[in-house]
Parts: C-alpha cells; sequence; structure tokens
C-alpha cells in the first residue's frame, strides 16, 4: 500500500524545486497532501501571492489536498511553523512527511533531531544564552560540541526538517520522513542560475514587475496565470502598519509570541520614531533579535496577535482545494471532526477556533492593502473553495 504524503511549504511562490519535490511525494505515495502559508509568511513579510493562488498553484503540479497554516502559526518561529504543519498534516491522514534539505541525509537529520531533544542539549544551550549570544547562535554551538555534523543547523532547509522531526516526536505522532537533497542556488540566494533559483530572486524580480522572466523558473502548469494585479508588497501597506502600531500599549507589546522580557520597551520606543518599517526594523535589531524575529514582532503586534496560541496545536484543519483524487481521501478519513472546508462550520469547533479565525479575518482584510488595488474586507468568507477541475 502506498503512502500518504505530506509537505509543508509556502509556495512564496511556488517554482520548480518545489515541483521536483511534489513528484518525488508523488513517486512513493498515492496522495499528496500540502500544508501552505497563510498570507503572511515565517520571515515576517506578505506572502507574494494569496493562499488561493498558491493552493491553486499546488494542485495544478499535482498536489491532491491544499490546507492552510493560520498566520498564527505561518508568521511564526520555525518551531510553531513545524508543529502546525505537522499536526495539520497527521490530522489529514498523512504518514509519510517529506522535505527538501541541504544534506539529503535523513539519517542525519533524525540523529541532529534526538541530540536537540537531549536533556544535556537544554542544559548547555542556557548556559551559552546567559553568555549574551543568541538562542540559534548557542544552538549550533552545542549541536557541534554533542556530535552533529558541521553546517546542519546552519542551513535554513537542514533546521527546518529537523524541527519536524522533533514537532512528530514530542507529539508522539506515527510518522515517517524522507528527504530530498536540495540543489541548486542556495535559500536566500539572489544569484540566476539555468533552472533552480531561490524564491527570494523570484519574489525580488516579480515584485520589480518582471514576471515574464520569472515563469522560466516555474513548472508549465502554472506559468501564464500570475500577473501584476496578483503580487502582494508589504510596502504598499508600510504606513497603515506603522499606524496600528503607534497605537499600541507597552501591554500589547509584552502579550506577543516569542517576546524576551525587556525587548518591549524597545519595541515601543523604536514605533515612536521610526518613519518606515526598515528604520523600526534596524532600530530594534540586535545580536539577540535576528532581522526576521524582528519583522515577525512587529507585523504580530499590527496584526493583534498574543501568545495564546503559541506552541499550541491549531484548533481546526481547514482545507483550501482538493484534486478528485484528494476528495477521496478527504472522505475516507476516520475522524474530520476538526477539518473544514466551509468557514461556517467553524463556529461549532468552540472559542478558540472563533478567535483563530478572526485573527485570520482581520490579516486578511490587512493583507488587501498590499495589493496594486487594494481589495475590500470580508474575503474570507467569500473565499471560493477549490477543485483541480475547476481550476484553469
Amino acid at each position: 500500500m502506498l503512502a500518504t504524503v505530506g509537505i509543508i511549504a509556502e509556495f512564496n511562490p511556488l517554482h520548480n524545486g518545489h515541483k521536483k519535490l511534489i513528484d518525488f511525494a508523488k513517486s512513493i505515495g498515492d496522495t499528496v497532501v500540502c500544508a501552505i502559508s497563510g498570507n503572511f509568511v515565517q520571515r515576517g513579510d506578505t506572502a507574494l501571492f494569496s493562499k488561493q493562488k498558491r493552493a491553486e498553484m499546488a494542485l495544478l503540479v499535482g498536489a491532491d489536498v491544499v490546507c492552510e497554516m493560520p498566520c498564527l502559526w505561518s508568521m511564526s518561529t520555525a518551531m510553531n511553523f513545524a508543529l502546525c504543519g505537522v499536526w495539520q498534516l497527521y490530522s489529514l491522514g498523512v504518514d509519510t512527511i517529506v522535505f527538501g534539505s541541504e544534506c539529503g541525509n535523513i539519517d542525519i537529520l533524525i540523529k541532529t533531531a534526538e541530540v536537540l531533544m537531549s536533556e544535556d542539549f537544554s542544559k548547555k544551550v542556557n548556559e551559552k544564552i546567559k553568555d549574551g549570544i543568541t538562542f540559534a547562535a548557542a544552538r549550533n554551538i552545542v549541536a557541534k560540541e554533542l556530535g552533529v555534523p558541521d553546517n546542519i543547523l546552519e542551513k535554513p532547509n537542514n533546521n527546518l526538517g529537523v524541527e519536524y522531526i522533533i514537532a512528530s516526536k514530542r507529539m508522539s505522532l506515527n510518522i515517517k520522513f524522507e528527504t530530498l537533497k536540495r540543489f541548486g542556488e542556495e535559500h536566500d540566494s539572489l544569484s540566476d542560475a539555468p533552472n533552480f533559483v531561490s524564491s527570494s530572486f523570484i519574489r525580488q524580480k516579480i515584485i520589480s514587475g518582471n514576471i515574464a522572466y520569472t515563469e522560466r523558473f516555474m513548472p508549465l502548469a502554472v506559468r501564464g496565470i500570475i500577473d501584476d494585479t496578483m503580487v502582494s508588497d508589504i510596502g504598499r501597506m508600510e504606513r497603515t502598519i506603522l499606524g496600528i502600531l503607534r497605537t499600541k500599549t507597552i501591554e500589547d507589546f509584552r502579550n506577543l509570541p516569542d517576546l524576551s522580557e525587556g525587548i518591549e520597551n524597545k519595541l515601543l520606543f523604536s514605533i515612536k520614531v521610526a518613519t518606515s518599517l526598515d528604520e523600526l526594523y534596524n532600530m530594534i535589531k540586535s545580536k539577540r533579535y535576528t532581522l526576521s524575529r524582528i519583522r515577525r514582532l512587529c507585523l504580530a503586534a499590527a496584526l493583534g496577535f498574543d501568545k495564546d496560541f503559541f506552541m499550541k496545536k491549531p484548533p481546526y484543519v481547514r482545507v483550501l482545494g482538493v484534486s478528485k483524487e484528494g476528495e477521496k481521501h478527504l472522505k475516507s478519513l476516520p475522524d474530520k471532526e476538526n477539518i473544514i472546508v466551509r468557514v461556517s462550520d467553524i463556529k461549532q469547533l468552540g472559542e478558540n477556533a472563533g478567535k483563530v479565525f478572526e485573527t485570520e479575518c482581520i490579516a486578511t482584510d490587512l493583507y488587501g492593502l498590499s495589493f496594486k488595488t487594494p481589495t475590500e474586507c470580508g474575503l474570507e468568507y467569500k473565499y471560493k473553495f477549490l477543485k483541480t477541475e475547476n481550476v484553469k
């Protein structure tokens, strides 16, 4: 019996490397399930295309089921991002998760996860942090001391894959993992290449207005379905974000997810002075706070996030679209209670589900201001469920 294979991704945007991973998943399974980021992504930015457009792309290149990771998790730490994605895929019947990695060796990545989960590791990391270095730096140093090969945790895809494995182990889920070696340009490279380039390179070109050029790096099935009216650029909503942030109190900042004590004072001061997002980020940035973490904190404050759901399982799994095979798969699942196709069903799942969806609605309403022509409010309620036969 073939596996039900899952992929956790942003598809920001979907390119040839993602297609290769989906093809790999289809070679070892009969159903491919993708959990994709919502309209805000892990690096603390808007997604280049809406979750609906990215779900459409995924279905066109072979995904059978596509669900969304609510922005409370999709714009979060690697640990929280992984927890959400792994749990959602498991809830959708996935027994094998595949991901791209720089090392391409699943045994090394599993061993790394085991090291990171050890008591000795946690103790030594805490000791290093007391010396004033970042968590990420302390993590890398201690991992090497405990036998993890050089550069494993310094590579972003390795690091995220390890977090998937850790999330599965901590939740005691019966999930297998496979990895496909990443090749071509590095994760954040802005260099050109014949076929496989980074998402960062493609985003840069698209935002600068060069969609036609970037389509050579995308699968044939999704070429021609995007235009500049679909492109999100956070720069278009910069003053909106700054305006919202100027209304926030010190208590609002203290309640943010992934906040270290003391940074809230710097946030409050910097927001009162900064006149652009880049200026704000640079004022707050320090050795202990990476740029991505600062961007996430600022956007989380603007979107009204709090720590109530941080490092907790999402209360529902919202499916954005399916193929015919995916539709059959959903019907075959023994437990469908928390799997949502219609937003009207969310209110039946209780208060927590309602709060998560309310936050998602606010995020999408603000996200609409990042387009060339702003979109109206209330689009979460008007979302059109996708089926492959209706996707062009």
